[in-house]
């Protein structure tokens, strides 16, 4: 009862005084009333994300023709020439392919199955012979393409790189002047090579000259200091008597009284007092000069100025002075 009594669905029903012709005419009437008085067009009935939402004006006829997808992928172009040093193009490779059966048979009857494979043979041959001439012609008509193209573009290229620089390169290049066919192939120039080889060398020869005069200042030393070298064991010990004297007679320090100087102390180097200190040499150096520092404050420079004086003489007589005439 319930399957047989189910609603049917609303988009099959209509209603019954909307289909009638007087609710028809109604409405028609209605519409034109109303489009008379309106001034904006109707709006189209989609929702705002719809494309056709706002509505864009669009010429009779689109100029841009649809881009149909192609299907499948195209294979790749086999030479069927190649991979042999015949021609197979050639009237006599054609007939050798193309041989007719040897042994003739005899008349197939009309619709028959022999006739059948008999046509389709021949056909097989025609369309071998018409695709290899066929395949001969459009091989060597792309090899005209190619070599008329080939011969175009080096020509191209010899007319650019032969082609004279445009009036606009020219004007607006930068004043460089640069010549690149001596700069590719010819060493760079340099103006003042010459002048910088010629103080180079007068530069080695200076520096050498001074080598030279410092290995003779020094053998001229040596000579000069030659003669207080100990070389044989009586100048050893005449040297250790004169620094440390003998058992009878040893070296003193301090003031010597001669024969009566019997201090035990004068046996050490601090019979002379002790030594001086850096904070004594500071506290000199930072004080001001007074009549009792002036003996101390010159005796500084005495040695000084004894090595100053050595070596002007030195360089005034051109030769070294031995320790006697540097006292």
């Amino acid at each position: 009862m319930a399957a047989s009594t189910a609603y049917a669905p609303l988009w099959l029903w209509r209603c019954s005084q909307c289909t009638s012709s007087s609710a028809t005419a109604r409405r028609a009437a209605t519409a034109t009333a109303t489009a008379a008085f309106s001034t904006s067009a109707r709006r189209v009935a989609v929702g705002p994300e719809h494309p056709r939402y706002i509505d864009i004006p669009e010429p009779p006829q689109q100029s841009v023709a649809p881009k149909t997808p192609v299907k499948g992928v195209l294979p790749i172009p086999r030479n069927v020439f190649a991979g042999t040093a015949k021609d197979l193009s050639s009237d006599a490779q054609i007939a050798l392919a193309t041989k007719s059966p040897a042994r003739q048979k005899t008349a197939a009857a009309p619709r028959s199955r022999e006739e059948w494979q008999a046509k389709m043979s021949e056909l097989r041959r025609q369309n071998l012979r018409e695709g290899l001439k066929s395949l001969k012609a459009r091989q060597q008509t792309e090899l005209r393409r190619s070599a008329a193209r080939s011969v175009a573009n080096q020509a191209e290229r010899r007319e650019r790189l032969n082609m004279p620089e445009r009036e606009d390169e020219r004007l607006t290049a930068p004043s460089n002047n640069l010549d690149l066919h001596a700069l590719y192939n010819k060493p760079i120039p340099d103006p003042t090579r010459q002048e910088r080889l010629e103080r180079k060398r007068l530069n080695i020869e200076a520096h050498a000259l001074r080598k030279q005069e410092e290995r003779m200042d020094a053998l001229h030393s040596l000579y000069m200091n030659a003669r207080d070298f100990i070389v044989t064991p009586q100048q050893l010990d005449k040297a250790v008597d004169q620094a440390f004297g003998t058992p009878e007679k040893p070296v003193r320090f301090g003031v010597s009284l001669g024969a009566w100087d019997s201090n035990p102390k004068a046996k050490s180097i601090w019979a002379e007092g002790r030594p001086e200190r850096v904070q004594d040499m500071l506290n000199r150096a930072n004080s001001s000069p007074s009549s009792s520092r002036a003996v101390d404050h010159a005796a500084g420079y005495s040695d000084i100025n004894k090595e100053r004086i050595r070596r002007i003489a030195e360089s005034l007589t051109g030769g070294k002075m031995d320790k006697a005439q540097r006292a």
